[in-house]
């Protein structure tokens, strides 16, 4: 048996959907993962399946389409994204890497990375949903190789075969919040230990294009902006401008586009007038779902933007 066979067994019981209908498939792993592009090599989708169970700030699933596909995310949305697969093969690209992943070596996304892959008909993927702050805060590196065969993450991959692989264990620590925290401790830990070098520094020197990116951003945010809009106004192509942005900045143009409309959002609602609306005010920023905003603006700044409207009104 390989060192790093890995079989999680367990997972089986947590099975979230099978379906052989291709937008069923797309939505219902969208729900716990993201929107995405799912285009399949042949004619017809197989018979696709999606295991899942959250532990703690972890997502843990397997994923089968049954047939060669297409996966295209824009940008991972707010966490780490770890793929290797339990069978068959894919080819990852994301940011300026392209990857082989199979059993023994996987791709690690970043918040704000592309992830474009290509998966063989026999592949079942693998994937572990990380908590981004969690990950942070235990020293994680961004490297997007990892060898999941190497020395180092040996302790790793026991500790993720022997949660995976019982059912009992793992129904204790979906259920029991005590027992999800200190499992999802351990694995984090122990990924993040192991993963070769140390975040660096961010570039000190943005591209010019970058520059000119951030400024069209800021003016136009108000406006209903896509990523091809913004790299026409930068002068480069939209791939590159997604690229180099995410290298220097550290977030995706578009995340940039939801922190300037977020703050925005704030200033303006800090310096409304008697008379304003948070719903107004929302929209002006470029934030056309309501309850979408609020929820992104309390999980942002610790409140409701209701309440900093009412804070802003007693403080005048």
């Amino acid at each position: 048996m390989s060192p790093t066979f890995f079989a999680p067994l367990a997972l089986r019981d947590y099975r979230l959907f099978e379906s052989n209908d291709h937008d069923e498939t797309r939505d219902l792993i969208s729900r716990v993962m993201q929107p995405h592009v799912l285009e399949p090599a042949g004619r017809a989708c197989g018979r696709s399946y999606m295991d899942f169970v959250k532990v703690g700030r972890l997502g843990l699933g397997a994923i089968s389409f049954g047939t060669s596909m297409h996966v295209d995310v824009e940008s991972v949305d707010g966490y780490y994204l770890l793929m290797f697969c339990l069978s068959g093969h894919a080819r990852v690209r994301t940011l300026d890497a392209t990857l082989d992943v199979d059993r023994n070596n996987a791709v690690l996304c970043a918040p704000g990375q592309p992830f474009d892959a290509w998966l063989s008909s026999d592949c079942e993927q693998f994937v572990l949903r990380i908590d981004a702050d969690a990950f942070r805060k235990a020293g994680g590196s961004h490297e997007p190789g990892v060898s999941i065969d190497s020395p180092a993450l040996q302790g790793w991959m026991q500790q993720l075969r022997a949660l995976t692989s019982s059912a009992a264990l793992l129904e204790s620590a979906r259920s029991n919040m005590q027992i999800a925290g200190h499992m999802e401790r351990l694995l984090i830990d122990l990924l993040a230990g192991a993963l070769p070098g140390a975040p660096g520094a961010l570039p000190s020197v943005a591209p010019a294009f970058v520059k000119r990116a951030e400024e069209f951003i800021r003016t136009h945010a108000g406006d209903a902006l896509q990523l091809e809009d913004i790299a026409s106004a930068a002068g480069v192509s939209a791939r590159t401008l997604r690229e180099r942005f995410q290298a220097v900045r550290g977030v995706s143009p578009m995340q940039f586009v939801r922190d300037v409309r977020m703050q925005q959002a704030r200033d303006a609602l800090l310096a409304a007038g008697p008379q304003a609306r948070v719903a107004d005010i929302a929209l002006a920023c470029g934030f056309f779902h309501l309850g979408r905003f609020s929820i992104a603006y309390a999980k942002t700044f610790g409140e409701m933007p209701s309440e900093t409207l009412r804070r802003r009104g007693q403080a005048s």
